[in-house]
């Protein structure tokens, strides 16, 4: 099977990309290297996440308002469960850092012949209030869980049952999953997400949506309809920077995918990302990577 990788830090949550027309499931190969500093900034997404590493090293750090920061690092065969709407970053620790990502939608078995399954299984995992799970192979309770995450990634495209042998991981997965979270949470409770959450995710997504535009604290208080004070707090609160910081780091995330990934002239992905003009995007660049854009993309090339 080709593996794709994931452009999470381009497209974040709006455009997953899914390995079959007829089945909403992605699987794909996460190579850090290709990465500036190995690193994604934070993030999240609609559709639950899960992480198997191949080689190396990977940092999870998790975002939540309601306690303080939680940092998670899995090695080589170890795995990981983020649940639908989790503000998190990731980077690999170390050079040559690979890893396994599967997304699969959270209405994935919500559909009429599915309905029970997803009522009485993955809705209660959607409300559980955990933001995510990490499954080390040295417990042996993670066994199974582990060698379905690693089947789900092995099976092969060409194989005329490819979307059999998909639906029979997926199963076996969402099972164990399910069984893990009402364990850990016997009854399981619905815990709602906090007020100034939906409204980082609104402005997120404004971001996303038009980070190659001009954009102020204003322009992010009218997309989620609250103060600009407000605006300020979400991301304070949540995310322990300010909104321009954000802002900052998203649009260079684009920009590094687009040095590496194309032959756009500076100037071209300059203004493409929200910098005024070339020189201004060098200086940004070098402030936060120590590089400038020419040279960060000669040394892609080298390699």
């Amino acid at each position: 099977m080709e593996y794709k990788t994931l452009q999470i830090a381009e497209n974040f949550r709006e455009n997953i990309l899914y390995d079959s027309d007829s089945l909403a499931l992605a699987v794909c190969s996460d190579h850090f290297d290709d990465y500036l500093h190995r690193e994604w900034g934070c993030h999240w997404h609609d559709e639950f996440e899960f992480g198997l590493v191949l080689q190396g090293v990977v940092e999870y750090t998790i975002y939540n308002e309601h306690e303080q920061l939680s940092v998670h690092k899995i090695s080589v065969g170890d795995g990981i469960f983020l649940n639908a709407g989790c503000f998190h970053s990731v980077k690999g620790l170390e050079p040559g850092t690979v890893m396994a990502g599967i997304i699969l939608p959270t209405n994935f078995f919500n559909t009429e012949s599915f309905r029970t399954i997803y009522n009485r299984n993955i809705y209660p995992i959607l409300e559980s209030g955990t933001e995510c799970l990490v499954f080390a192979q040295s417990n042996p309770s993670n066994a199974a869980i582990l060698s379905g995450l690693k089947d789900l990634y092995e099976i092969n495209r060409t194989e005329q049952t490819y979307e059999l042998r998909c639906m029979e991981a997926v199963c076996k997965i969402s099972r164990l999953l399910a069984e893990q979270i009402s364990a850990n949470k016997s009854p399981l409770t619905p815990i709602s997400k906090s007020t100034q959450t939906k409204r980082l995710q609104k402005i997120m997504t404004f971001i996303h949506a038009h980070y190659g535009e001009r954009i102020s604290a204003d322009d992010m208080a009218r997309a989620a309809a609250i103060s600009r004070t407000e605006v300020f707090r979400c991301f304070q609160t949540v995310l322990r920077k300010k909104p321009i910081e954000y802002l900052t780091e998203y649009r260079l995330s684009i920009a590094t995918i687009l040095l590496a990934s194309t032959d756009k002239t500076l100037l071209d992905i300059s203004i493409s990302c929200g910098f005024n003009s070339a020189s201004y995007f060098g200086k940004v660049f070098r402030e936060h990577h120590g590089i400038s854009p020419k040279k960060y993309r000669d040394q892609l090339r080298e390699k």
